[in-house]
């Protein structure tokens, strides 16, 4: 159960690291003629920005229930899933190119936390 919440929380957090990411795309490509305070206004009611801080919001109170279960020293590497979810997420709806590195990386993570969750069961 409480893996299960590790894994909501790290999920919240690249989902909202992708809807933070896309916010900020959108303010970046905004017209460079427009006034920086209107820019900056928009970018407050971006529905992808406030969605990002919704959800991250939501991440660290699932992220509490975690701590509040597991020793930090098991909680906190898991937290390294979050590579991998951005990672994915990141190619499926941003289409950014993943490299072979960065594929060794993700399963070197992968390995980690597996070797970090069996440590924790007695």
């Amino acid at each position: 159960m409480i893996y299960g919440i590790v894994v909501l929380s790290v999920t919240f957090n690249a989902i909202a690291q992708l809807l933070l990411r896309m916010g900020m795309v959108d303010f970046n490509t905004a017209s460079p003629s427009q006034p920086l305070a209107s820019r900056m206004l928009a970018l407050a009611f971006s529905p992808p920005l406030m969605g990002g801080l919704v959800l991250f919001g939501f991440s660290i109170l699932a992220w509490l229930v975690v701590l509040s279960r597991l020793p930090v020293s098991i909680a906190y590497p898991m937290a390294s899933l979050g590579y991998v979810v951005a990672a994915l997420l990141g190619v499926v709806f941003l289409r950014e190119p993943v490299h072979v590195l960065q594929i060794v990386g993700i399963v070197v993570i992968c390995l980690g936390v597996g070797l970090i969750a069996r440590s924790a069961v007695p």
